[in-house]
């Protein structure tokens, strides 16, 4: 009995990734095509991406996150600046910036534990962030892990320590360039949460 190559084993597995099934990410349910047949969600025309092999949904692009980011930058800017103001105004900068920092851990943990998995900024991209395990809605903790990973770093950033900016800048780069050498397209407070970022 002949065994098969190194090869044609690559092939095998890289068939079952490209022809398992595909579940909805906002119900669990079988997706049919696009379209989810129990709740009826329907992929955005222009999603494409590799199918997770542990969850069977599919992943979103690194364009898609960097969207969603951007978006979420956008929509926090305005209450961050004010906000950090006023508290520098009467506690000093250091203070408004830590302040200004747990202002964006509550939307983005408060948003991101909901059913929905979604900032704004991700409803705008249509992608979601589930757990990496089940591919159900995270918890919580996960979230706040999520959030407190980005937060560890930027605060790195407040020390008196001129080098720290550079410090946080190459942290940055690392973990959101991650998702593109990635099998699952993780960042690394991705892998820290235990979460991966799907098509809503």
């Amino acid at each position: 009995m002949k065994l098969p190559s190194r090869h044609e084993m690559l092939l095998g597995q890289c068939a079952t990734k490209q022809d398992r099934e595909m579940y909805c990410s906002n119900c669990g349910s079988e997706m049919n095509g696009s379209n989810c047949p129990v709740c009826g969600r329907t992929l955005p025309a222009n999603a494409h991406g590799h199918i997770d092999t542990t969850t069977g949904l599919m992943l979103a692009g690194w364009w898609r996150r960097v969207g969603a980011t951007f978006a979420d930058d956008l929509i926090l800017i305005i209450p961050t600046l004010v906000v950090a103001s006023i508290f520098a105004q009467l506690d000093g900068n250091i203070v408004g910036a830590l302040v200004a920092l747990v202002l964006e851990g509550i939307y983005m943990v408060k948003l991101l534990s909901g059913a929905r998995g979604q900032t704004i900024g991700n409803r705008v991209a249509a992608t979601r962030v589930r757990d990496a395990g089940n591919g159900q809605a995270i918890t919580l903790l996960q979230a706040f892990k999520r959030w407190g990973f980005i937060a560890i770093y930027s605060a790195i950033e407040l020390a008196a320590n001129p080098a720290s900016i550079y410090i946080v800048a190459l942290i940055a780069l690392i973990d959101n360039l991650y998702p593109l050498y990635d099998s699952r397209n993780q960042t690394l407070h991705d892998k820290f949460a235990g979460t991966i970022v799907v098509m809503a």
